[in-house]
């Protein structure tokens, strides 16, 4: 007579994982004892919660414990990781607030705060690498952004907000934010000017093959009446910039 009780090795690793998961929708494998499997939920969960809240140190300060509690099973029971990497599971969390969850109650904030914190440890585990040498001057060819810089725009000021700062409305400006690795390995955080950001998104215009083609094209947009003085305020940003290593300069 056959028996009814799930039989093979991966019957039963989905069962034990689903549990584990979300015990809530999925019963405990049969056999299994309850203080056994109240041991393993406790021993994941507090993984996961311990990874993300050193990840999301700013998400979990603003967050009382049930909150924060609530918001970790959300993920951990709906959320599907595609990577085996423990330290990439926070990419997959910031995925997972930006792509999946809409829960009310959340911070207007709260996808754009994920964001921001992750882009720190992604660009710290980045494998780019910046060119060997210099960039050649070919023809006034113009600089280009490091590809250890990340430009980024956001709906709030997502590196100012804290325990003290929590809107909930977005204001009239978005913040623009440069985040980029150092020769050593440190990541920082820059807040940059909108004409600064848009400076820097032309300088990797394919389509815009020179600083002064940059330089003509920033004119316009701005209305500004002295192309003379914009390039020299570009040349200047630009050289404050390289010595940072937000842009590589040709020779």
């Amino acid at each position: 007579m056959p028996s009814e009780r799930p039989e093979g090795l991966r019957q039963q690793q989905l069962l034990f994982a689903n549990h584990v998961r979300n015990p809530s929708a999925f019963p405990a494998p049969v056999g299994v004892e309850e203080r056994r499997m109240r041991i393993y939920r406790q021993l994941f969960f507090g993984n996961i919660s311990q990874l993300l809240s050193t990840t999301f140190p700013v998400i979990r300060s603003i967050l009382d414990d049930k909150k924060w509690e609530a918001l970790v099973a959300d993920f951990y029971a709906m959320h599907r990781c595609e990577t085996p990497l423990f330290p990439f599971i926070a990419g997959e969390f910031a995925d997972y607030v930006v792509n999946e969850r809409n829960a009310e109650g959340d911070y207007p904030f709260l996808a754009e705060l994920a964001q921001y914190e992750w882009s720190e440890i992604a660009l710290r585990h980045s494998d780019a690498v910046l060119p060997d040498a210099e960039l050649p001057d070919v023809d006034g060819s113009k600089p280009m952004l490091s590809p250890l810089c990340w430009p980024m725009v956001f709906s709030f000021p997502v590196h100012r907000i804290g325990i003290n700062y929590l809107p909930q409305h977005a204001p009239p400006e978005p913040t623009c934010l440069l985040v980029y690795r150092q020769a050593d390995g440190v990541v920082k955080f820059m807040e940059s000017s909108p004409a600064t950001f848009r400076l820097l998104q032309l300088l990797q215009d394919d389509s815009i093959p020179t600083m002064q083609a940059v330089c003509e094209q920033l004119a316009d947009e701005m209305q500004h009446p002295d192309i003379a003085s914009l390039e020299a305020m570009v040349h200047e940003t630009v050289g404050r910039l390289s010595t940072i290593g937000v842009i590589c300069l040709p020779l």
